[in-house]
């Protein structure tokens, strides 16, 4: 992408009204000058132009920033899903297996059946609370 700004001294200034020296950096302004009368100071042009140069140094296309925009609206997606996938469930207590010593619940987001063993469900993949050991023998007695 051909730049439409070249940096004159601290501001970004439009390439077509400067002549360019051998360095490739510009060399006179006087045009830009000439409609500017407080040295591009406080110029809402020039800050238009500076900020235009801002992105132009980063190397990037309009297309670019877009397709990285939308990938990191995809990803803030997926982290909201993790992070959500990854907040324990109460496991709803079935039955507490005394001959094996393990306790089966239910998953309350997917309703699949889970053992004690289990930190996250096979099925919909959330994470299990399971509670106190306590809490499952005071619901064996309900």
């Amino acid at each position: 992408m051909e730049r439409l700004t070249i940096k004159y001294g601290e501001l970004f200034v439009p390439k077509k009204t400067c002549t360019i020296d051998r360095f490739g950096e510009a060399d006179d302004c006087d045009s830009c000058d000439s409609v500017c009368e407080s040295d591009c100071e406080n110029c809402a042009v020039q800050e238009c132009f500076t900020r235009l140069g801002e992105y132009e140094d980063t190397g990037l296309t309009p297309e670019q920033i877009r397709e990285i925009d939308r990938l990191y609206a995809e990803k803030c997606r997926e982290v909201a899903e993790l992070r959500q996938r990854d907040t324990p469930v109460k496991v709803k207590p079935i039955e507490v297996y005394h001959p094996v010593g393990y306790r089966v619940g239910q998953c309350l987001k997917c309703g699949n059946i889970v053992r004690d063993y289990m930190k996250f469900c096979f099925d919909c993949g959330c994470r299990l609370e399971w509670g106190s050991w306590e809490e499952w023998e005071n619901y064996d007695e309900r």
